[in-house]
C-alpha cells in the first residue's frame, strides 16, 4: 500500500451543503486559475488534477479540496511502469471498475494546476523517521546517582538553625603604660 500511486480525479462533486460559487472561488485560489478554467472543472466530465501521486500527496490533495468544498476521487494506478494501453470501446452500461480503467487510459482526462504539498519532491533539511525509530539520537550520559541524605534531619518550626556562638565581651587593650609628652 505504501507504493500505491494515485490519480486525483475531480468530477464536479461538492461537499454536502457547500455553495457552488464559493467552491469555485476556492478552487480558483488553490489552483491559481481564472473563472473560465474553473468552470471547465464543473463540466461533469472527470478531470485529473494530479497524475501519479504518492499516497501522502493524494491525501493532502483530498484534504485541501474537501476544505475548499470539493469532493475528489483517488484512483489507484495498477502499474505505473507499464505504458497505457489503447482505449477500449465503452459498453452501453459499463461496470464502475471498467469505466474507471477506460477513463484512466483513454486520454480524455486533463491535468490542471498543482498544489505544493511536499510529496515525493520534498528536499528540505528535515526527513521523516521510520515507524518505531528512536527520535532522540543525542548522546546523553545517565544522570549521576542521588547523594545519600539518610543522615540528615529537618529542624522543627521556629527552631534557630546553626550553632549558638559564645558571646565574648569586647576587648579593651591596656594602655596604662603609655604616656603623652609634649615636644
Amino acid at each position: 500500500m505504501a507504493d500505491t500511486r494515485f490519480h486525483i480525479v475531480f468530477a464536479g462533486q461538492l461537499v454536502k451543503g457547500s455553495d457552488p460559487a464559493t467552491v469555485k472561488a476556492n478552487l480558483g485560489k488553490i489552483f491559481k486559475m481564472d473563472a473560465a478554467r474553473v468552470e471547465k472543472l464543473f463540466s461533469g466530465q472527470p478531470v485529473v488534477l494530479k497524475k501519479d501521486a504518492d499516497q501522502a500527496t493524494a491525501m493532502k490533495f483530498r484534504a485541501v479540496l474537501k476544505q475548499a468544498g470539493a469532493e475528489c476521487e483517488l484512483r489507484p494506478i495498477a502499474d505505473p511502469v507499464q505504458p497505457p494501453s489503447a482505449p477500449e470501446p465503452r459498453a452501453a452500461s459499463p461496470a464502475p471498475e471498467s469505466q474507471e480503467q477506460s477513463e484512466q487510459t483513454s486520454g480524455e482526462l486533463e491535468t490542471v494546476g498543482t498544489i505544493r504539498t511536499g510529496g515525493t519532491g520534498f528536499s528540505g533539511a528535515f526527513s521523516v523517521a521510520e515507524v518505531g525509530a528512536e527520535m532522540d539520537n543525542s548522546d546523553k550520559a545517565a544522570p549521576p546517582p542521588a547523594p545519600d541524605v539518610s543522615h540528615l534531619s529537618i529542624a522543627q518550626a521556629g527552631e534557630v538553625l546553626g550553632q549558638k556562638k559564645e558571646e565574648k565581651p569586647p576587648v579593651s587593650p591596656d594602655i596604662s603604660h603609655l604616656s603623652l609628652q609634649e615636644d
